[in-house]
């Protein structure tokens, strides 16, 4: 019974922690990551910057009309990166993005909430990949032109 309680406790957490669409920089949560203005030197930064990253919340912040963002998790460790980004569109994911799923067939959509978020899983690919599927995704979802990102991050609890 105490680990179902645990469990509803974490899942709506989780949930409150999610971000919203025209989510914005909270300072006092998260630190900026200095000098990466592309998606990959953010990626990078992650991969190889050291354990305390496999503790970390990413989110990748899009400058530009739609005031969009990419919460990317650990890198560590992990053969199937996912992301969960802002998904403002009613129809579903798979069929929003269905020509980038095509073009990438290692990308399986997770999860969704309508108008708000949407989690794509990467089973296999290495940060190079991972970039250009953000940024396609990016492009696709908002219908904007990616050249530059900022980055923050937040520690994720530890058990």
């Amino acid at each position: 019974m105490k680990r179902k309680a645990a469990m509803t406790a974490l899942a709506a957490s989780n949930t409150a922690a999610q971000p919203e669409p025209g989510w914005k920089f909270d300072p006092d949560r998260m630190t900026r990551i200095p000098d990466c203005q592309s998606i990959i030197e953010v990626l990078r930064h992650i991969k190889h910057g050291g354990p305390e990253w496999a503790h970390r919340n990413v989110t990748l912040w899009f400058p530009g009309p739609s005031n969009a963002w990419a919460q990317v998790y650990s890198l560590q460790d992990t053969s199937s990166p996912y992301f969960d980004f802002m998904y403002t569109r009613n129809e579903s994911p798979q069929e929003a993005l269905s020509t980038l799923l095509g073009k990438y067939p290692q990308c399986t959509v997770v999860d969704w909430s309508r108008g708000r978020l949407a989690c794509i899983r990467a089973l296999g690919v290495d940060v190079e990949t991972l970039a250009e599927i953000i940024r396609d995704v990016a492009e696709t979802a908002w219908d904007e032109r990616i050249t530059v990102v900022d980055a923050s991050y937040e520690e994720m609890g530890r058990a």
